[in-house]
């Protein structure tokens, strides 16, 4: 899972991607290896165009925190 700073979150999603990548190739046998949790709900659609499998949303559902 990653959170990235606000201000850096699609070259986080990215470089994060990248790596998820790189260690399947690198690691076939890591088959059922298939999550990438990347965002919460004010990144949601940046994390999923940079390959998120699972975002955070409970602030898109919820509200904001009192």
């Amino acid at each position: 899972m990653i959170l990235p700073a606000k201000d850096d979150n699609t070259e986080a999603f990215a470089r994060t991607k990248a790596l998820f990548d790189d260690i399947k190739i690198k690691h076939p046998e890591l088959e059922q290896w298939d999550t990438l949790s990347m965002g919460m709900s004010g990144d949601m659609v940046q994390a999923i165009q940079n390959g998120s499998t699972m975002v955070r949303v409970g602030s898109a559902i919820f509200g904001a925190r009192a």
